[in-house]
């Protein structure tokens, strides 16, 4: 006997939006904690809630740093060598 797959789509009624929310929050923190502790990665997460609150997480840097990081390495990308087009370095050091 399996678990059901749940099925992905919005929750219609607000009071069971937020009580959702509110139960898997903690939960998706603690696995972006887990994530940079054992493969040693930076993790940025930003969170607005259904009620307008905001809940940020940063791995090691202020969340700014990550997101700076983040968006120079997607301008790298973008600055690709005439000569290999198809190249993608999709590489974060600290």
């Amino acid at each position: 006997m399996g678990r059901t797959k749940l099925v992905m789509k919005k929750i219609e009624d607000p009071t069971s939006r937020q009580q959702f929310y509110s139960k898997r929050k903690d939960t998706i923190l603690k696995k972006s904690n887990e994530l940079a502790v054992l493969c040693d990665v930076d993790v940025g997460l930003l969170m607005f809630s259904p009620a307008g609150e905001v809940t940020s997480y940063s791995s090691k840097e202020s969340l700014e740093d990550v997101m700076l990081l983040a968006m120079n390495k997607a301008g790298e990308l973008n600055k690709r060598s005439p000569e290999n087009p198809n190249e993608q370095v999709l590489s974060f050091t600290h």
